[in-house]
């Protein structure tokens, strides 16, 4: 359990620290990093991230997939292997930046983009990589 925290702390921190830098250094214009990269804070601010109840139910949802994770975990039948650990961490450290982001300023704030996809940030990365993480590694054992 001890990657799951680590892995997901580490993520929540990378994610809160690559924003707050973004919001320092590039606030309102684009830094290009190379040819398919730049680095433009966007605010994504949707209706329903201001609706208090919406967002307890997001956080719930949250504290129910920690759980879930942690029973299936318990229960000895997914997520026995330390990457699959690692990789949850990262899933839940992500939801956790963005629900972050979602109570403190009612937006989640993106930055990375790659000029042929929709920008991003380290927690989407977070999510989708560390799913993909702990499903593959359970597909491949």
């Amino acid at each position: 359990m001890i990657a799951l925290l680590a892995s997901g702390g580490a993520v929540l921190l990378l994610d809160q620290w690559s924003k707050n830098i973004v919001g320092l250094l590039a606030p309102g214009r684009a830094i290009s990093c190379a040819h398919f990269l730049r680095i433009r804070r966007v605010t994504n601010v949707n209706r329903i991230y201001r609706n208090g109840n919406t967002r307890l139910v997001m956080t719930l949802v949250w504290f129910c997939a920690l759980a879930s994770a942690i029973l299936l975990r318990s229960s000895g039948s997914w997520f026995q292997g330390q990457m699959s650990l690692i990789g949850l961490g990262f899933a839940l450290g992500g939801a956790a930046g963005n629900l972050l982001d979602i109570w403190r300023n009612q937006a989640v704030v993106d930055f990375i983009d790659l000029r042929w996809w929709p920008v991003f940030n380290f927690a989407d990365v977070g999510i989708v990589g560390g799913l993909v993480l702990a499903f593959a590694v359970r597909l491949w054992h």
